[in-house]
Formats: C-alpha cells, structure tokens, sequence
C-alpha cells in the first residue's frame, strides 16, 4: 500500500538524518559567536559577525589561511578568533596596516561587492569608515577590512617554534597576534561552516556559509 511505502521512505530519511548528525557531532561542535565582546566582534569582520552560529572542527591545531578560534590566553573558558598567517620560523610584519608573511604581501588587487564597511570603534565609541578588498592567501580567497587613515604602528614578529600567529580580517579594529601574542596551534579549532547570522534564517547573505 501506498502509506506503508511512505512511511517506509520516511523511516529511511530520518534514519539517514541521524547517521549523518551523529557523524557531525564526533567531528564538529557548534559555537556561537559571543557578542559581550565588542572588540572581539568587530575583530572579525567582515568574514564573522557577533550572533553567528558556527560549525567548529573538534580537531586541534591551524594549516596556513585557516580560520580558527583558540583559547583566550587572558581569560579561560572564552575564546579568540584569527586567521593563521604565520607559524614557526615565519616573519610577519605590519607596515601602513598592510600584512606581510616572510616579506611578500598576500595578493590584494580586488574590492568586495560593499567596497566599505562602517563599523563602531569599540574603543572610542565612534564610526569608523574601512575600505573592504579580497584578499588571496595560503590557496583560498576571504574578505578583509583596513583604515586608510589609521593604519597603526609598524610590527615585525618572528614565530617562534611551537606557536601561531593569528590575524584579524578587520586589520584596522584588531584583536589578534598583535594584541594577545602568538599561541599554541593544539590550542586553536577551525571554523568551517556558518549556518546562520544573528538575524536568523531570514537572513540569507548568512545562512549556510562555508567559511574561508
């Protein structure tokens, strides 16, 4: 009969559908990106944005370009957010708020779709106007924010061994290796996958995002 077929169908589907989150849940967690943190939040766009519910590898450690959360070195039980730049022996240098990694610059010729972003300055309380490009580094393409006005000091850092150099897409509004120093790479997790952003499912430039 036709409803015993269906049914049949739909015990299959919804076996299918908890081997698959059972296989999800031994290799991934999920995490939502606080938003009691400014700083943090703002660290990360445009790639990441308070709000966002994220998909995190359980596995340790930070291949050149990922994107990672590590454990706060300031502050057990929270977390920072990065992308890997440089890891033992290599010289990451900041000049007119550009990046370098052992003295060549990630290709950088191309605007996002919004060639600006406004973004509140967590500590001054202000808006902050920043130029968006694309930028092209350790094999994947992601987004990244800088000031052409405040571009900070000058920073040259040679890894040391055992640790990573995490950087902030928000080059200007930063916290990352500059800020807390470097960090162990058992450490970090990478961020994979954004189901969706603070405004839910309705938003849908979020929702189902693979993370570069």
């Amino acid at each position: 009969m036709l409803w015993r077929k269906t049914l049949r169908v739909l015990v299959w589907i919804a076996i299918a559908c908890g081997a698959v989150a059972g296989i999800v849940a031994i290799f991934f967690t999920t995490w939502t990106v606080p938003g009691d943190d400014p700083q943090l939040a703002v660290s990360m766009e445009p790639t990441m944005s308070a709000g966002d519910l994220v998909l995190v590898s359980r596995s340790t450690g930070g291949s050149e370009g990922a994107l990672v959360r590590c454990a706060d070195p300031d502050a057990p039980g929270r977390f920072v957010m990065g992308r890997v730049m440089g890891r033992a022996g290599d010289t990451i240098e900041f000049s007119g708020g550009a990046v370098s990694v052992n003295g060549t610059a990630p290709t950088s010729n191309l605007a996002c779709d919004q060639s600006t972003a406004t973004l509140k300055n967590p500590a001054t309380q202000e808006d902050e106007q920043l130029r968006c490009f694309l930028e092209e580094f350790a094999g994947s393409t992601h987004q990244a924010l800088r000031s052409e006005k405040h571009t900070g000091g000058d920073v040259k850092t040679q890894v040391e061994p055992g640790k990573v150099y995490l950087v902030s897409d928000d080059r200007a509004l930063h916290l990352d290796s500059r800020d807390f120093g470097v960090l162990p790479p058992a450490s970090c997790q990478r961020i994979v996958f954004r189901f969706w952003g603070a405004g839910g499912w309705a938003d849908v430039k979020k929702r189902l995002t693979v993370l570069w």
